[in-house]
């Protein structure tokens, strides 16, 4: 197992027995389950999971294979950025707030995706610079996922996006707010956060400088949708 703790970050754990009739808590063990984890140390840099218990089961993301695939591409790009054995409890918290929403709250799933791409960035180190106007002083209307900053017609070059500017606005919104405000907008035009998840999406890819097999499952089975 993959385990994003606490006290030391994302651990690789191995539990002997899970899926024996007699297991006990076999539930805590399961994809995107929220517990209180009991480790001890194993061979190499192996733990072992010694017990755990449920806090959260986030039961609806598991019955539903859209919610499932978006939340293990938003694990791997944490596991990317993150790495192991670093803690950070404003990524646990960033995560744990993302899985609550895709299971409780009727947002839209390419908000949750967007806000949590742009939140990750920003902890990790990569805030992009969404000011004004671009550096040489012109009206910004682009993205530019390589330079995580606006620019303007002038100084744009090729990967660069077009911004809508009410998507320029959701994503100072989302750099700038609280995190436990993250989710606290919207817009009437659902077809906007579409047009946002692939400004953060590919500004995620280019900063990772790698694609995503899960990010590539997600958007498959959305299709189906």
């Amino acid at each position: 197992m993959t385990i994003l703790t606490r006290d030391d970050g994302i651990v690789k754990a191995v539990r002997y027995g899970v899926r024996g009739k007699k297991a006990s808590n076999a539930a805590a063990f399961q994809v995107m389950c929220y517990g209180d984890f009991k480790l001890r140390p194993s061979r190499g840099e192996l733990m072992t999971a010694v017990s755990a218990d449920i806090i959260d089961g986030f039961y609806p993301v598991s019955e539903d294979i859209l919610k499932l695939s978006l939340l293990t591409y938003l694990a791997d790009i944490t596991y990317t950025l993150l790495g192991e054995n670093n803690p950070d409890s404003r990524v646990l918290s960033l995560f744990l707030n993302t899985v609550y929403a895709a299971s409780y709250r009727d947002e839209n799933i390419m908000k949750i995706k967007s806000v949590y791409e742009l939140k990750l960035m920003c902890a990790a180190g990569f805030m992009p610079y969404l000011g004004a106007a671009c550096e040489c002083g012109r009206n910004a209307e682009y993205f530019s996922p390589a330079r995580g900053t606006i620019v303007c017609a002038s100084c744009r070059k090729k990967g660069d996006i077009a911004l809508h500017s009410t998507v320029l606005s959701m994503m100072r919104y989302i750099v700038g707010c609280e995190d436990k405000k993250m989710m606290s907008f919207s817009v009437n035009d659902e077809k906007l956060y579409d047009e946002l998840s692939s400004v953060t999406e590919k500004y995620v890819s280019v900063q990772c400088e790698r694609e995503f097999d899960s990010l590539a499952y997600f958007k498959a089975m959305r299709g189906l949708y």
